[in-house]
């Protein structure tokens, strides 16, 4: 097993277009807190009014809800590049046990998860505090409500990376699979959410992917609050879901 995961970690190190998912994690997140930021000093927004620790719990949390696609598209392609290039036929030659396979795709797809969850939260943490202390004002970096959101932000992100190798494994065309995750989490959530927002049903977006990721990280959904954990067991369940989807089509699949 240890020899499969290091085999699947080293097809994504190797790859170019990992570097560039990766790199542009690092730079939209560094961008966005940017803005947020001038917001905040420049224009005075009071969502992010600094020195006041709600107004740092909104930049700290930012990477929740804007930057969970790459992570998403990471693991997709994880499992997808292999159909799309045909080396799935010589990997399970190598290792005819299929679930043995896909659990090494699981779990190098987790290893990829927590780098790009690690890099969003770390740019964003280094950026806002920067900023902050560059201004005078407290970073918060030390309260525990800060911690909590960046910690959560982390696994919220990860969780999306693990929902996206059930997904590759799930559709196997990397095209289909890259369309259906960008569409559904830039374009059918979002709208689903107005739609739910506009019949009164606001609480109800904290159960799309997106909502409950937004809470986990100690945020809300169309403003309704919510509890971190419900956000993680949502989101886990989707996650799940996805994972035993992948894994009962992969078990199937014939070269």
């Amino acid at each position: 097993m240890t020899t499969l995961v290091g085999a699947e970690i080293r097809k994504l190190t190797t790859t170019r277009s990992t570097w560039w998912l990766l790199g542009a994690l690092a730079a939209v997140s560094a961008a966005l807190t940017g803005a947020m930021l001038f917001a905040g000093y420049a224009l005075d927004y009071a969502g992010a009014a600094p020195g006041v620790r709600e107004g740092a719990l909104l930049v700290y949390r930012q990477p929740a809800a804007t930057v969970y696609v790459i992570p998403l598209v990471v693991g997709t392609l994880l499992v997808t590049r292999e159909y799309h290039t045909r080396t799935i036929v010589p990997t399970l030659l190598g290792e005819p046990r299929r679930g043995v396979v896909y659990a090494a795709k699981v779990l190098g797809g987790a290893a990829a998860s927590a780098v790009c969850a690690a890099a969003a939260v770390a740019v964003t943490a280094a950026v806002a505090a920067s900023v902050f202390a560059a201004n005078g004002d407290e970073t918060f970096l030390a309260d525990g409500a800060v911690v909590a959101t960046l910690a959560g932000t982390f696994g919220s992100l990860a969780l999306w990376g693990l929902m996206g190798v059930g997904l590759g494994a799930l559709l196997r065309n990397q095209a289909a699979a890259l369309t259906l995750a960008l569409v559904a989490t830039l374009l059918l959530e979002p709208v689903l959410g107005i739609v739910l927002n506009t019949a009164d049903m606001p609480e109800a977006a904290a159960y799309l992917p997106g909502g409950a990721a937004n809470r986990m990280a100690g945020g809300t959904a169309f403003g309704e609050e919510g509890s971190a954990l419900t956000g993680f067991a949502v989101l886990a369940g989707y996650t799940a879901a996805a994972l035993a989807a992948g894994a009962a089509r992969f078990l199937r699949y014939e070269p």
